[in-house]
């Protein structure tokens, strides 16, 4: 097996010998030239579909969290103050009851319910029993009910109009660039079983709620890759930034010592090629737009959280809880590079240490997307704490590092200022679910100085089913993980290439979201936090190890998919935790 330190050999070798035309100084790339570079996007429809399975996905996630919470309080005392505190917590929820067998009201909370006249209750699923969805002052509604012990049942009328609102509208978060999980624009999102579908479509069914879910993207064209008006330069150490651009009459927009990000005055090529032949300069480049990438005999140590079993199958298929016998990921900082994350989420609020805004200078990293706090979840979400989901590296302390917009779009720049900060303040591993098919020299002295500063960096492949270079994923300092499925099998849309190392399961992964939700999404985005889970947990238990030991051992120890001990679609196969973890001596 060729192992990751001769891979890197390999790659670095390759990079020297074109060292003339890619890292110092960058070739002229004129706006012509990038728009021409970008990759075909996958196709739309099959984006579409996939995403339709998230919501269906997703809508049984909010209404198992809301009956196997309420269901869990049942049995404690002060069961008024609980239900009103699922009220606050699930606001799809408008009213709650606790009824007894002769159909009193016990407890309730949320809005008066009329338990006399009660729908009929016609189809059953997962123990749930639904009634039909009613119309209400325009909104629609459901009724749900559950058979609890000691001769009680719970019931539920649940908003059905919040459910589709928060759903379509966070379906949004895909289209980007085309890049993420849809690669269409203006989205719409069909929540009516009836529609007729485009020949060759199919809607997903929600069970119980007979919902038949389409999702309908237009075809997109791909916008600028380029930050319109900026460029960056790297200056030689022995100038002094200010009196440099205050001399030559050139305007500072944003500052990272050495790297300046100057307001172009004109055509960005020509300000280029200006700046070039100053000897001041050490190099001079576009800013890039950047998107995140969204599409043993042992026993197993097994948590508590209330989704980890009938919906993480993601977890088990890469044998996280046995190796949950050797380390949980204490003692160690896991860096999120994405659009930030939500501090008020109960799965991660009590896991983040000091943040940072590469795209202001501030400390406001309050994700305003739902992508990064997606992406952080997986990788280190609380775990064992009974409610919502188990991160892989449970222990393991979040650094949120927001670059990202509300779009989910930022800068080589701001990335690369991001990667900065957090090797800077102490993160032992960098999870970048985002990229560009650009190389950058900012972005690369970046991830340059996080490898030789002892940090391993993960980042995702893409999601354009392409075997162009994605950056920063292509750099031989990067881990590179592609996405596969439940049943084990390169996800369609995943990029592919020798730049890949490994593989994570990235279809229809549950994790933390905003509003205090969960919900379901898909790309290498949710491949690539699976490997910074792990990385932590090995270096919990070895923190001595080195990035590249790190990296053989995730490499060395996965099981290998396809053809040969490595190929480009799967890398060296998918990660296993528990192989991993029982190899460190």
């Amino acid at each position: 097996m060729l192992r990751r330190s001769e891979k890197w050999a390999i790659a670095l070798a390759s990079v020297l010998i074109i060292s003339m035309v890619i890292i110092k100084p960058s070739p002229t790339m004129h706006r012509s030239m990038v728009q021409q570079q970008q990759p075909p996007s996958v196709a739309h429809e099959a984006i579409d579909h996939l995403q339709a399975e998230d919501i269906a996905l997703s809508t049984n996630l909010m209404l198992h969290s809301f009956m196997a919470s309420l269901e869990n309080w049942t049995t404690k005392d002060q069961l008024d103050h609980k239900l009103e505190d699922e009220i606050n917590n699930h606001p799809y929820i408008r009213s709650i009851a606790v009824l007894n067998e002769e159909g009193q009201v016990l407890e309730s909370a949320g809005q008066t319910m009329d338990v006399s006249s009660l729908p009929t209750f016609s189809t059953t699923y997962n123990t749930l029993q639904y009634s039909h969805p009613y119309q209400e002052n325009n909104d629609a509604y459901v009724m749900v009910k559950k058979t609890l012990d000691q001769n009680k049942t719970m019931v539920g009328e649940i908003n059905l109009g919040f459910i589709q609102s928060y759903l379509s509208e966070h379906a949004m978060i895909a289209d980007s660039e085309g890049t993420l999980f849809m690669s269409g624009g203006e989205a719409s999102v069909d929540f009516n079983k009836e529609t007729q579908l485009p020949d060759g479509q199919q809607a997903i069914t929600v069970p119980g709620l007979n919902w038949s879910i389409y999702v309908n993207s237009k075809t997109k064209s791909q916008s600028n890759p380029i930050v319109s008006q900026e460029v960056i330069v790297k200056l030689d150490p022995s100038v002094e930034p200010t009196e440099w651009a205050t001399t030559h009459q050139h305007t500072i927009l944003k500052e990272n010592d050495p790297y300046l990000v100057l307001k172009t005055p004109g055509d960005e090529d020509d300000y280029i090629q200006t700046l070039r032949r100053d000897r001041d300069v050490i190099f001079a480049e576009h800013n890039y737009s950047f998107v995140n990438k969204a599409l043993i005999s042992q026993a197993k140590v097994e948590p508590n959280d209330e989704f980890f079993k009938p919906y993480q199958w993601n977890l088990e298929q890469i044998d996280l809880e046995e190796g949950w016998n050797y380390a949980n990921g204490e003692d160690t900082i896991i860096a999120i590079i994405d659009s930030g994350v939500d501090p008020e989420h109960p799965d991660l609020q009590n896991k983040l240490v000091e943040g940072y805004n590469a795209i202001d200078d501030s400390s406001n990293y309050k994700d305003d997307n739902g992508h990064g706090t997606h992406v952080a979840g997986i990788a280190a979400a609380l775990t064992n704490n009974v409610e919502g989901i188990a991160g892989v590296s449970w222990q393991s302390k979040i650094m949120p590092i927001k670059v990202l917009d509300t779009n989910g779009e930022g800068s080589s720049f701001s990335v690369a200022r991001g990667i900065y900060w957090a090797v800077e303040n102490g993160a032992d591993v960098i999870n970048m679910s985002l990229g560009d098919y650009y190389h950058s020299d900012v972005l690369y002295d970046a991830v340059e100085h996080a490898y030789n500063q002892g940090v391993t960096l993960i980042s995702a492949s893409g999601n354009e089913n392409t075997d162009e270079q994605m950056y920063p994923a292509a750099y031989p300092q990067v881990v590179t993980v592609a996405s596969v499925n439940q049943d084990k099998n390169r996800s369609f849309f995943s990029n592919y290439g020798e730049y890949v190392d490994v593989t994570a399961p990235g279809e229809h992964i549950p994790s933390t979201y905003l509003e205090n939700q969960y919900i379901m999404l898909s790309g290498t985005s949710m491949a690539a936090p699976h490997v910074a889970g792990l990385a932590a947990l090995i270096h919990s238990i070895n923190p001595s190890l080195t990035n590249e030991d790190i990296g053989n051992l995730i490499l060395g120890n996965a099981n290998q998919l396809g053809d040969g001990d490595y190929n480009v679609y799967y890398g060296y196969g998918e990660i296993d935790v528990n192989d991993t973890l029982s190899a460190i001596d």
